[in-house]
Protein backbone atom coordinates (compact mmCIF):
# COMPACT_ATOMS: atom_id res chain seq x y z
CA UNK A 1 0.00 0.00 0.00
CA UNK A 2 1.19 3.52 -0.78
CA UNK A 3 0.41 6.10 1.88
CA UNK A 4 0.82 9.89 2.04
CA UNK A 5 0.70 11.58 5.44
CA UNK A 6 1.24 15.17 6.47
CA UNK A 7 3.21 15.57 9.71
CA UNK A 8 2.88 19.01 11.30
CA UNK A 9 4.65 20.03 14.51
CA UNK A 10 5.66 23.15 16.39
CA UNK A 11 4.30 25.63 18.91
CA UNK A 12 0.75 25.07 20.17
CA UNK A 13 -0.54 28.46 18.97
CA UNK A 14 0.68 27.92 15.40
CA UNK A 15 -0.65 24.36 15.36
CA UNK A 16 -4.12 25.51 16.41
CA UNK A 17 -4.13 28.11 13.63
CA UNK A 18 -3.13 25.56 10.97
CA UNK A 19 -5.32 22.77 12.30
CA UNK A 20 -8.45 24.95 12.23
CA UNK A 21 -8.10 25.50 8.49
CA UNK A 22 -7.31 21.95 7.35
CA UNK A 23 -9.80 20.22 5.01
CA UNK A 24 -9.78 17.12 7.27
CA UNK A 25 -9.26 16.39 10.93
CA UNK A 26 -5.90 14.99 12.05
CA UNK A 27 -5.72 11.22 12.54
CA UNK A 28 -3.49 11.44 15.59
CA UNK A 29 -1.69 14.03 17.65
CA UNK A 30 0.77 14.45 20.47
CA UNK A 31 1.62 17.07 23.07
CA UNK A 32 4.93 18.54 24.13
CA UNK A 33 6.31 16.36 26.92
CA UNK A 34 4.63 13.14 25.74
CA UNK A 35 6.91 10.10 25.75
CA UNK A 36 7.63 8.51 22.35
CA UNK A 37 7.58 4.71 21.94
CA UNK A 38 11.40 4.77 22.01
CA UNK A 39 11.34 6.43 25.44
CA UNK A 40 12.40 9.91 24.34
CA UNK A 41 10.32 12.93 25.34
CA UNK A 42 8.69 15.04 22.63
CA UNK A 43 10.06 18.58 22.45
CA UNK A 44 7.01 20.02 20.70
CA UNK A 45 3.37 19.27 19.92
CA UNK A 46 2.05 18.06 16.57
CA UNK A 47 -0.28 15.91 14.55
CA UNK A 48 -0.55 13.60 11.54
CA UNK A 49 -3.12 13.97 8.75
CA UNK A 50 -3.85 11.23 6.21
CA UNK A 51 -3.54 12.79 2.75
CA UNK A 52 -4.07 9.72 0.59
CA UNK A 53 -3.80 5.95 0.26
CA UNK A 54 -3.71 3.98 -2.98
CA UNK A 55 -1.84 1.08 -4.54
CA UNK A 56 -1.53 3.06 -7.78
CA UNK A 57 1.20 5.75 -7.46
CA UNK A 58 -0.53 7.99 -10.03
CA UNK A 59 -3.79 7.86 -8.07
CA UNK A 60 -1.89 8.63 -4.85
CA UNK A 61 -0.21 11.63 -6.49
CA UNK A 62 -3.63 12.84 -7.65
CA UNK A 63 -4.91 12.61 -4.03
CA UNK A 64 -1.85 14.54 -2.79
CA UNK A 65 -2.36 17.27 -5.39
CA UNK A 66 -6.05 17.57 -4.49
CA UNK A 67 -5.35 17.81 -0.75
CA UNK A 68 -2.60 20.40 -1.14
CA UNK A 69 -4.73 22.45 -3.56
CA UNK A 70 -7.53 22.44 -0.99
CA UNK A 71 -5.11 23.59 1.72
CA UNK A 72 -3.80 26.34 -0.55
CA UNK A 73 -7.34 27.46 -1.41
CA UNK A 74 -8.03 27.74 2.33
CA UNK A 75 -4.94 29.94 2.77
CA UNK A 76 -2.99 27.36 4.73
CA UNK A 77 0.76 27.52 4.49
CA UNK A 78 3.53 26.18 6.66
CA UNK A 79 6.19 28.75 5.84
CA UNK A 80 6.11 30.09 9.38
CA UNK A 81 8.62 30.22 12.16
CA UNK A 82 6.42 28.39 14.68
CA UNK A 83 5.35 25.36 12.59
CA UNK A 84 7.08 22.73 10.43
CA UNK A 85 5.37 20.41 7.95
CA UNK A 86 6.52 17.30 6.13
CA UNK A 87 4.73 15.32 3.46
CA UNK A 88 5.64 11.69 4.15
CA UNK A 89 5.13 9.18 1.36
CA UNK A 90 5.63 5.52 2.11
CA UNK A 91 5.67 2.65 -0.38
CA UNK A 92 5.09 -0.93 0.74
CA UNK A 93 5.94 -3.61 -1.80
CA UNK A 94 6.01 -7.39 -1.76
CA UNK A 95 9.42 -9.03 -1.70
CA UNK A 96 10.92 -8.98 -5.19
CA UNK A 97 8.36 -6.48 -6.46
CA UNK A 98 9.71 -3.30 -8.05
CA UNK A 99 9.32 -0.10 -6.05
CA UNK A 100 6.72 2.10 -7.79
CA UNK A 101 7.76 5.49 -9.11
CA UNK A 102 6.13 8.73 -8.12
CA UNK A 103 6.67 11.48 -10.68
CA UNK A 104 6.32 14.95 -9.20
CA UNK A 105 6.06 17.76 -11.73
CA UNK A 106 7.91 21.04 -11.32
CA UNK A 107 4.56 22.60 -10.41
CA UNK A 108 4.12 20.01 -7.62
CA UNK A 109 7.58 20.73 -6.23
CA UNK A 110 7.03 24.49 -6.52
CA UNK A 111 3.78 24.17 -4.55
CA UNK A 112 5.56 22.23 -1.78
CA UNK A 113 8.22 24.95 -1.58
CA UNK A 114 5.66 27.78 -1.62
CA UNK A 115 3.61 26.12 1.11
CA UNK A 116 6.72 25.41 3.21
CA UNK A 117 6.33 21.61 3.16
CA UNK A 118 9.33 19.28 3.36
CA UNK A 119 9.18 16.00 1.44
CA UNK A 120 10.14 12.54 2.70
CA UNK A 121 9.77 9.41 0.54
CA UNK A 122 10.50 5.91 1.88
CA UNK A 123 10.16 2.45 0.42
Amino acid sequence: MNIATLKVHGDDEGLIDVRDGLPTEPDSDWQKGDVKPDGRVRIDSGFYVAVGTDMNPDALLKQIRHYLAECQARGIHFERSDVDAELRISFTTERGEATPSLDFSLADLKLLVEMGINLSITA
